[in-house]
């Protein structure tokens, strides 16, 4: 189905599409996935409307933005320092950047990448991509690294993206290059790609993944002893069977079954008698 279709199916008979909060919660998806399947399948991460700045290494806590005279101009989702200023800018281009180490501080990069490259590599090698607070930090930066004229990438970013149950979006789990350097307004998992997130055109059809509390109803039948001492329709046998019963279950590592009870027939009884 599209993604809205997929949203909407899932809505109706779950609770909706899936969220991803861990690789825990990876993993169990693609274990969903048949084994014969090798494409993409649609999660609950779409494009918002909504778009705030955030820091590449989480935080959202954003009061010290120098930017340029007449910037941000909109249209880009990264940023760059020069100059002891900001820009936005496109991500997709390449520029040296700032790594941020939080042993030695800061550390210049000279091999031009892209934002999300720059990311990564930072995020390999060292903490993450700069994360500058205040006057002070940007002039650390400079003073100890920067030429004054040098343009690099720094960890500040446009955050947009955003569950379809509305879950706090802080785990990210993109494909290289995703989700800037690609179209797309809606967000689906690679079954091929250790479950990477790829960004596609909401009106593609790919199979999806729903998530809900799942309630499955079985009825098993028991064959039941009696010396003839107990009445085996007085509820009160029937409570204390039942409770050994749930503790047997327990003790076999059946926690999640719920709502255990007797199926009674049209006149009320839940046990007959029969012949040996």
């Amino acid at each position: 189905m599209t993604w809205t279709d997929a949203q909407s199916y899932c809505r109706e008979r779950y609770t909706d599409l899936a969220t991803v909060d861990s690789m825990d919660d990876v993993d169990t998806m693609l274990n969903t996935v048949n084994d014969g399947y090798s494409g993409s399948v649609w999660i609950g991460l779409q494009k918002g409307t909504q778009s705030n700045w955030v820091w590449s290494n989480g935080e959202d806590n954003i009061s010290y933005i120098p930017w340029y005279t007449g910037e941000p101009n909109g249209g880009e989702d990264c940023v760059y320092s020069s100059n002891y200023a900001w820009s936005d800018y496109s991500c997709g281009i390449v520029l040296w950047f700032m790594c941020y180490n939080e042993r030695t501080g800061y550390v210049r990069i000279q091999s031009p990448k892209n934002w999300t490259d720059a990311q990564s590599y930072c995020r390999q090698y060292y903490t993450d991509l700069a994360t500058i607070h205040n006057f002070d930090e940007q002039n650390q930066l400079y003073g100890a690294v920067l030429d004054s004229w040098e343009s690099v990438w720094i960890g500040l970013y446009k955050e947009s993206w955003q569950w379809s149950d509305q879950w706090n979006f802080t785990f990210k789990n993109w494909a290289a290059g995703h989700p800037f350097i690609s179209s797309g307004d809606c967000a689906a998992m690679s079954t091929t790609d250790s479950g990477k997130w790829v960004r596609y055109s909401c009106d593609q059809q790919y199979p999806f993944i729903c998530y809900g509390e799942l309630v499955k109803r079985q009825t098993v039948r028991l064959n039941l002893s009696n010396d003839g001492n107990q009445n085996m329709n007085d509820p009160s046998v029937q409570t204390s069977i039942l409770n050994e019963i749930s503790e047997k279950l327990k003790i076999m590592g059946l926690n999640g079954l719920k709502n255990i009870s007797w199926r009674k027939d049209e006149v009320g009884k839940v046990f007959h008698l029969t012949a040996n």
